[in-house]
């Protein structure tokens, strides 16, 4: 049974084999500095950082953002001793039933195998490529941009509406002091 917990506390114990998960399944110019990803974590309302639990042990991370009128889907992690079992299916099941309306997220452009294959199995979720041309701001003042692609769960969504979309992600979770 998956279960997902908010983290709101860096004193957390299960905040520390997170954090390392994170640092281990996202590459340097695709997660935050630890210490911005702390301060968030404690003083940000609208990101959720969240222990994913499956089977009453410890699987990995989901981190998403309300952004009111749609959601930003983050990052999604599994432990390496906990792959292959279906758990990331199970995240974005739950995603689907609680989260509902307009979702976004980021993946690599279709360069490699593996970007093929998480484009693929996020099409196979109900998600669809809305935006080839994005290009994804730093994490770290002062560094590069770099090109990823927007999928969502909506595949009518107006140009204009994605492009307001793409801002406020933007201003809210990349342009931060």
């Amino acid at each position: 049974m998956l279960v997902l917990e908010r983290i709101t506390d860096v004193k957390a114990t299960v905040l520390s084999k997170l954090v390392e998960l994170y640092t281990e399944a996202f590459p340097a110019e695709e997660r935050r500095e630890i210490s911005q990803l702390r301060e968030l974590i404690e003083h940000e309302s609208d990101m959720f950082f969240n222990a994913v639990y499956w089977e009453g042990e410890l699987a990995g991370l989901f981190v998403y953002w309300n952004m009111g009128s749609f959601y930003y889907l983050e990052h999604l992690a599994v432990l390496a001793e906990k792959r292959n079992r279906k758990i990331g299916q199970h995240i974005l099941d739950w995603v689907k039933e609680h989260l509902t309306g307009i979702r976004l997220l980021e993946v690599e452009p279709a360069e490699t195998e593996m970007a093929v294959r998480r484009i693929h199995y996020y099409e196979r979720n109900g998600y669809h490529v809305l935006d080839k041309h994005y290009r994804q701001p730093s994490y770290v003042k002062g560094g590069a941009e770099f090109p990823l692609w927007v999928m969502g769960n909506e595949t009518d969504l107006p140009a204009a509406v994605l492009q307001a979309h793409v801002q406020t992600i933007k201003a809210k979770v990349y342009y931060r002091e």
